[in-house]
């Protein structure tokens, strides 16, 4: 026993000591999605990819608008160049040097696409895909409050497990001392108090191992939002509030289909798979261009006295692919092929949802029918356990009513705690696969 006490005592020491620099920090629920949603790495990944898609809508309509070139050059002839000219009497073929040593050339070309359709189709391709990776970051959002909640909602569960350990070991302690008074008084046998001792002893491992639970469910949230280990969180019991009924199936079914963020991506990137298909059948299709240029050129022979001349022309350009290797075919076949892909996983994803959205109900459901039993649980087990105590006193009850009742409040409490638990963390993903996001969280990371 002296041993017992003992190592509860360092136990509680090493605490005191590994705290002295630590600092106690409120944490509620909200503040803790907002602090996820800023430090996590996926979703600062997602919003890179939202820019990106920007970048690349940007780019599609700048192939759409005009392109203006302009370049220049300078040569010096170390030798001249030669053509070489037959004479057409003799046959005699002379050679004959041209232009002068030094020489420029500026030219400035500027081109506007009248007709191509992958540029077109680009454009609209371009913007559904940012679309697509919008709708990618709202999922993840989506994925990182929900992971958020259940984190926090089991480190709240796990302070709370702490709190019934702790009223089990001071009821403990409270029987104890009881029958201590009434031994003294010689109305209990030793026995009564040996056992009384035994429960004590048996019950502090308990309270130790709760702490150590309830440490390791902090630790565990505060590592998920890159917070210091160092500090101390507090949570808020706002985190905990009070359950509500689910909507019915068929609203939640319909709610899920019209709103997963998930599937919404999905959605979009099957448009864009589709998209795809008509821009590599564009290649089937002309291309026609307007172009104008100017052209500026002369020679010296010292540097000092240039010849120059100037040329502007306009024009049209027209191009068209008449065969190329079957290279369009193909692609084109592989575009379709990615397409149906696409359509196959979206039509697996949109069953696999029908079925997580019955599975998660019918989880929400349960677990607040068995809050509502355990609230009664609750009360009853600590009725019975002041009954037990009355008893006891009075002489008409045993020591083994009091244990019975003792253990019997304990995992009625525990069970009341789960049950909330699994309703939380049952109702995140609830709230996940059925779109429910608060829209201030979006506009935040937005």
């Amino acid at each position: 026993m002296v041993a017992r006490h003992r190592l509860v005592l360092l136990v509680v020491l090493v605490l005191s000591i590994g705290s002295l620099g630590a600092s106690v920090r409120p944490l509620t629920l909200d503040e803790a999605i907002t602090i996820a949603l800023k430090q996590n790495r996926e979703i600062t990944i997602a919003k890179l990819g939202v820019s990106k898609a920007s970048s690349q809508v940007t780019e599609a309509f700048g192939n759409a608008l005009p392109s203006l070139a302009i370049s220049a050059g300078y040569n010096y002839n170390i030798q001249l160049p030669v053509f070489f000219f037959p004479n057409p009497q003799t046959g005699e073929v002379a050679p004959l040097r041209f232009g002068l040593t030094n020489a420029y050339n500026v030219n400035a070309q500027v081109q506007q696409i009248l007709f191509n359709s992958a540029v077109f189709t680009g454009i609209g391709a371009s913007k559904i895909y940012e679309d697509a990776s919008e709708a990618a970051l709202d999922a993840k959002v989506a994925e990182v409050i929900a992971e958020t909640k259940k984190r926090y909602y089991r480190a709240l569960a796990a302070t709370g497990f702490v709190g019934v350990a702790e009223a089990t070991f001071n009821n403990v302690l409270e029987t104890r001392k009881t029958i201590v008074a009434l031994f003294s008084e010689g109305l209990v046998a030793e026995f009564d108090k040996i056992r009384a001792d035994v429960a004590v002893a048996n019950t502090e491992p308990i309270v130790i191992d709760s702490r150590a639970g309830a440490n390791n469910a902090l630790a565990a949230l505060q590592t998920y939002l890159s917070l210091e280990l160092t500090d101390t969180l507090t949570l808020s019991r706002e985190g905990l509030d009070v359950p509500v009924d689910p909507p019915a199936e068929d609203a939640a079914l319909r709610q899920a289909m019209e709103q997963n963020l998930d599937l919404k991506a999905l959605a979009l990137q099957v448009k864009v798979a589709k998209e795809f298909i008509s821009i590599n059948r564009s290649d089937y299709f002309p291309t026609i261009a307007a172009f104008g240029q100017w052209q500026n050129q002369g020679q010296s022979e010292s540097l000092s006295n240039w010849f120059s001349a100037s040329s502007t022309v306009v024009g049209l350009n027209f191009s068209m692919n008449l065969f190329d290797g079957l290279r369009t075919s193909s692609r084109v076949e592989q575009a379709s092929i990615d397409y149906k892909t696409a359509q196959q996983r979206y039509d697996q994803i949109l069953e696999l949802l029908k079925l997580q959205v019955r599975a998660s109900l019918n989880d929400v459901r349960s677990a607040k029918l068995r809050i509502d039993a355990q609230k009664t649980s609750v009360t009853q087990a600590t009725r019975g356990y002041d009954i037990s105590k009355i008893r006891y006193t009075e002489g008409t009850g045993s020591l083994l009513e009091i244990t019975d009742a003792e253990t019997a409040l304990a995992q009625a409490r525990v069970n009341e705690i789960n049950a909330l638990l699994d309703y939380h963390v049952k109702r995140a993903d609830f709230e996940r696969v059925t779109g429910v996001v608060d829209e201030k969280y979006r506009r935040m990371v937005r």
